[in-house]
């Protein structure tokens, strides 16, 4: 037990990310009925892009309602705060409305800019709030804390997905965090078992949130391409798509796209770069897509169900 397990009502300190297209109701709830705490992505459950935000806001709903079927254990949604810096958005303020009507009590908040009146607006209506500045600085840190949020996900480079501007590895973001944090902070970036979560709780974090190590779980909607791919994949063949703030896994796709890239032809690329994480990671078109994971999959060896990760992971820090 710590101030993360107290303030989610949770078992064990160990949070699936809201990854783009990979995540699903039977995913999040294997998560948090191993204990940890599953959270509900973009797109979540879907397999085609919704045609109007409506269509898209009410899959949202039928995911939520998914999960309470499946686990009566705590779960998060993604909250993404507006990318303008009015704070303004549709997308934004249809989310609130169909959290709150579904009665969502745990949101992990990204963003690019610190919108305090949204985080105002969601501790208004009681939800416990989680946030992850997408390009992590100590000063954004120490200045999401100060607008209201119950915990912050403090992310290193070596993260999947979207890489943050600022090459900071996680090791030395941590322990800072600690040393200019009140709140509970939660540490992402490159984390796949034991090991990791013991060494970044040794400096500081109280608890972990993992993504590649989930894609690569039974439960995970991600293709059985993408899993085989992340299985035979080593650390050093990942391929760095610059402008596009993200790292590929060398698919036929993302080696067209790297490329393109060192070719100046970055309209071209986008082609292979555009819903990259669905073609690739969801759909398994390797030839298109690429997988935009954490170099750390080349530590992954073998495709788990959501409980033996989390299970190795308390036995090996026990």
């Amino acid at each position: 037990m710590n101030r993360v397990t107290k303030l989610l009502g949770i078992k064990y300190p160990i949070i699936s990310a809201a990854m783009s297209w990979v995540t699903s109701a039977k995913f999040v709830a294997a998560v948090s009925n191993a204990g940890g705490m599953g959270v509900l992505g973009p797109n979540a459950g879907q397999n085609n892009s919704a045609k109007s935000l409506d269509e898209f806001i009410e899959g949202v709903r039928s995911e939520i309602r998914k999960v309470r079927e499946l686990t009566d254990k705590p779960f998060a949604v993604n909250y993404i705060l507006p990318f303008d810096v009015n704070g303004t958005s549709l997308f934004t303020n249809a989310l609130f409305d169909v959290l709150v009507e579904e009665n969502v009590k745990i949101v992990v908040v990204i963003g690019t800019i610190m919108h305090q009146n949204e985080i105002e607006k969601l501790k208004k209506h009681d939800f416990t709030v989680i946030y992850r500045p997408i390009n992590p600085t100590v000063q954004n840190l120490i200045e999401a804390e100060t607008a209201g949020v119950d915990a912050l996900i403090v992310t290193g480079n070596e993260a999947g997905g979207h890489i943050s501007q600022y090459e900071i590895s996680l090791f030395t973001l941590v322990p800072q965090a600690a040393d200019s944090l009140n709140i509970p902070f939660i540490a992402a970036g490159g984390i796949i078992d034991g090991r990791g979560v013991q060494a970044v709780m040794n400096l500081g974090a109280e608890g972990v949130y993992m993504g590649t190590r989930f894609v690569a779980t039974h439960e995970n909607p991600a293709s059985d391409a993408a899993k085989q791919a992340i299985l035979q994949v080593s650390s050093d063949e990942f391929l760095r798509l610059e402008g596009a703030n993200e790292r590929t896994i060398p698919t036929i796709g993302g080696k067209r796209a790297f490329q393109l890239i060192k070719e100046g032809k970055l309209d071209e690329a986008g082609t292979y770069i555009k819903n990259g994480f669905k073609t690739g990671l969801l759909d398994g078109n390797l030839e298109i897509g690429t997988i935009s994971i954490s170099p750390s999959a080349g530590g992954i060896k073998e495709i788990k169900t959501c409980k033996q990760v989390i299970d190795e992971i308390v036995n090996a820090i026990s």
